[in-house]
């Protein structure tokens, strides 16, 4: 029996998972818990729901997988402390101690068995797994970068019969993800994951400023970069990132980045036209070194797969890159959780991939928490009390796809709550709000109606895979929108509220292998309208995604949701 606990803690977006015999049972993300956003304690509670979906009691797991290993690299770490933080120390030394410290948390908080192995996985090597154990290639090249784990930003491997080797790595303080994280916190962004903003808006700007970043922000090195630190603060021996579960972040950037612009005050938030032009400018500057990655990695001649993680494998646009065309790779693999949550995946994948000859259901995001409508009915019972809800039951699910696919077409904004929460950064159909696409102001009335968010954030389509190389250019499976791909001419007044400002669309590719009940939505929309694609974004308002019936039921009575299907319930407010 092999029964393997994954475990990513004190790092951001903190999650566990577990594999038993070979099989992913069960994966949790903190931040749905206990709905804190990126939370980056301990995933006390994330571990709690894991054992409690598979069945089991705690001590009879046999292994327990963390994400990191705080040994690894130590040559280039201790020159760096010795250099950089022996002064003031305190901040570096609390986070290497919590680090190592996990496992005592774990043991203070469950009974586990006196028998059980502990595995620390280097952070770059969970993350190389998290692609390459499901994406069923038998070589690859493993490529992950991100802003830093174990004091490496960018590692590069030969995967090759489940083994995982790394042959290069970028270490600390040289990182793109730092660089783009900078930037973002430049432009005032400076909630921990709003990197995403920035890549919604570089479609509406010209990169202007583009060299001028190239040139100052970074030193040139062949195929190779590296950061020019007088712009930066993370090196220095007083800086604070993620220092508590809070999510403290000082600014990575310093005063001479605000020099480089010329501003006489740091007030750029009200100058639109400089902030599209600088997003498009960093995002462009990413490209260029990730092109510079990409060439030197295609150059090893090693394999014709690639399989891709980190935290900046999120970077849809700049995955275009790879998925769109051969130049590099002819296949690409990109896992549902790129970043650090995924990484209590990737790390139990590696010790599961030594217990068992076959790993399975590693490509379903759905893993985490479903609900019988038995016990929707009573969370529903318990929310009629005081409240103008009122709900109708169908005991056919067609019935259920066939009122929600025609409220859809009616420019209603649904609430979608079905089968097992989805694991990762997006709502892939199980915990979504859905959409008309064909509607040009549907963004518009999203906004007001629920999420409330920036205009320049474009909308997602879920499309039926079957007829995505009719609507959009690319041949390329994105089951979780990895990568975006440019919508074809005759289609983009079609779906105005999916199609992006610069005609593009960060689509998810929809069959009934990878999710039955909402691809035959999609399928009932488009015998309606003739369009097989669903405008679908988070079910959540400006929060973490909802995991429970009454997080969605809450969500639908404070906003102006139209409907909210939840297993075969449809819930909506009276109007009396």
């Amino acid at each position: 029996m092999s029964i393997v606990l994954g475990i990513n803690a004190n790092h951001a977006d903190s999650s566990a998972c577990l594999i038993i015999n070979g099989k992913l049972e069960a994966g949790f993300e903190e931040e749905r818990i206990i709905r804190k956003k990126h939370f980056s304690g301990f995933p006390i509670n994330s571990i709690r729901k894991c054992l409690d979906q598979a069945g089991i009691n705690e001590n009879d797991v046999t292994d327990i997988a963390f994400n990191t290993n705080p040994i690894s690299n130590l040559l280039p770490k201790s020159i760096f402390f010795l250099k950089n933080l022996f002064k003031n120390k305190d901040i570096t030394i609390k986070r290497i101690v919590k680090k190592i410290n996990q496992k005592k948390t774990l043991l203070n908080n469950f009974n586990i068995n006196t028998n059980v192995k502990f595995h620390n996985i280097e952070h770059h090597i969970a993350h190389i797994a998290s692609a390459y154990y499901p994406s069923k290639f038998n070589d690859a090249v493993g490529l992950s970068i991100d802003g830093s784990g174990d004091f490496v930003s960018v590692a590069i491997s030969k995967c090759k019969k489940n083994k995982i080797k790394i042959i290069k790595k970028y270490f600390f303080p040289n990182s793109l993800g730092i660089f783009y994280h900078a930037m973002t916190q430049f432009m005032g962004f400076n909630n921990y994951g709003d990197e995403y903003k920035i890549m919604g808006m570089a479609a509406y700007g010209n990169p202007k400023y583009f060299d001028l970043l190239k040139n100052n922000l970074f030193i040139n090195q062949n195929n190779s970069f590296k950061l020019n630190l007088n712009y930066f603060n993370h090196q220095k021996s007083n800086f604070r990132y993620i220092v508590s579960d809070e999510m403290i972040i000082d600014n990575i950037f310093n005063e001479n980045l605000i020099k480089l612009f010329n501003l006489k005050s740091f007030q750029i938030k009200s100058d639109e036209s400089f902030l599209k032009d600088l997003a498009a400018s960093v995002q462009k500057v990413y490209e260029f070194f990730f092109e510079k990655i990409l060439t030197d990695i295609s150059k090893m001649k090693y394999s014709e797969n690639l399989v891709y993680a980190g935290g900046c494998g999120l970077n849809s646009s700049a995955n275009r890159i790879i998925t769109n065309n051969e130049k590099y790779f002819k296949n690409i693999f990109i896992p549902y959780a790129p970043g650090d949550n995924g990484g209590a995946l990737g790390a139990a994948l590696v010790v599961a991939s030594i217990n068992n000859k076959t790993i399975q259901n590693t490509e379903n995001p759905y893993i985490g928490q479903c609900y019988k409508d038995s016990e929707i009915k009573e969370i529903l019972k318990s929310k009629l009390h005081g409240s103008n809800l009122q709900y109708r039951y169908f005991s056919e699910k067609r019935d259920v796809i066939e009122l929600a696919a025609e409220m859809i077409s009616k420019s209603r904004v649904i609430g979608w709550f079905q089968n097992k929460m989805e694991f990762g950064p997006r709502a892939l159909g199980n915990r979504s709000i859905l959409a008309d696409p064909r509607n040009p102001n549907m963004r518009n009335i999203i906004n007001s109606k629920i999420k409330r968010r920036e205009s320049f954030r474009p909308f997602a389509p879920s499309i039926m895979e079957e007829y995505q190389s009719d609507w959009f250019n690319t041949n390329y499976s994105s089951p979780y929108m990895s990568t975006i791909a440019s919508v074809k001419k005759d289609k983009i007044n079609l779906i105005p509220a999916v199609t992006h400002v610069d005609e593009t669309a960060r689509y998810q590719s929809v069959n009934k292998l990878n999710n039955d009940k909402f691809y035959e939505l999609i399928k009932t929309f488009y015998k309606i309208t003739g369009v097989p694609i669903l405008l679908n974004t988070s079910f959540n308002e400006n929060e973490p995604i909802v995991m429970r019936p009454d997080e969605a039921l809450d969500c639908l009575i404070r906003t102006d949701m139209d409907a909210l299907f939840i297993g075969n319930y449809m819930v909506t407010k009276s109007t009396s």
